[in-house]
């Protein structure tokens, strides 16, 4: 463990993980542009504190999240110069998706991508790595405590961030991910109250409506596979 990676890990304990803002800021992502219509938009400045909170919780699970919680700070660091610079455009999904379409930057050059990569390039490495969480949380949850958490992560992994992974991180991925804590372990860094227990099964659909909701513009605006 270098001593920068082992900075990085006391970092996390900083400020401790909590629950109940990981739920509450979920839900505050969620907006209605219409009173009557169901949730479809969502802000950015509430995901990205949702999602700070969910890499705190990463963090707990030891080095094995490395390569997924460096990746969600980066992206997270990118956005957040983005909503300084231009809050406007940045507030919510849709005003942000269709600021940068009319202004060409869903296609870059090789230069933009590595020195001003596209906020939906961005936004879509988070993305992918929520469906992987929400999935992995929901069937580690639902999971009786006889099934071992590494493989029902890895099964997941395999099934959605992988397809996203050059082999090499699958590879360390999958050593890593036998080295996770039992599934008691796991859930009680996430359900320390009967008040947490009553929230998770919201908190678990309100993170596949949020999903849901950035997956059908992303494929509205046919861009799931920006580079």
């Amino acid at each position: 463990m270098s001593v920068e990676q082992h900075h990085h890990h006391h970092h996390h304990h900083q400020t401790q993980f909590d629950p109940e803002k990981l739920f509450h800021s979920f839900k505050e992502c969620l907006i209605k542009t219409n009173v009557d219509s169901d949730f479809d938009d969502i802000s950015i400045r509430e995901y990205i504190v949702a999602y700070e909170e969910m890499n705190k919780f990463l963090g707990l699970l030891g080095n094995i999240f490395y390569f997924v919680i460096s990746d969600v700070n980066e992206k997270i660091n990118i956005f957040k110069k983005y909503m300084e610079e231009e809050p406007n455009h940045y507030a919510t999904l849709k005003t942000f998706l269709k600021y940068e379409q009319e202004n060409n930057k869903f296609k870059q050059s090789k230069h933009d991508l590595k020195h001003h990569p596209s906020g939906a390039r961005t936004l879509l490495r988070l993305h992918r790595a929520l469906i992987f969480i929400y999935k992995f949380l929901e069937r580690l949850y639902n999971a009786d405590q006889k099934q071992k958490s590494a493989q029902i992560c890895i099964e997941t992994y395999e099934q959605t961030l992988a397809n996203h992974h050059p082999w090499l991180i699958r590879k360390a991925a999958n050593i890593g991910m036998h080295g996770l804590p039992k599934r008691d372990a796991l859930i009680g860094h996430m359900v320390r109250t009967d008040a947490d227990k009553k929230m998770f099964p919201d908190f678990i659909a309100t993170l596949e409506k949020t999903y849901n909701i950035t997956q059908f513009y992303y494929e509205k605006y046919d861009i799931l596979d920006l580079p």
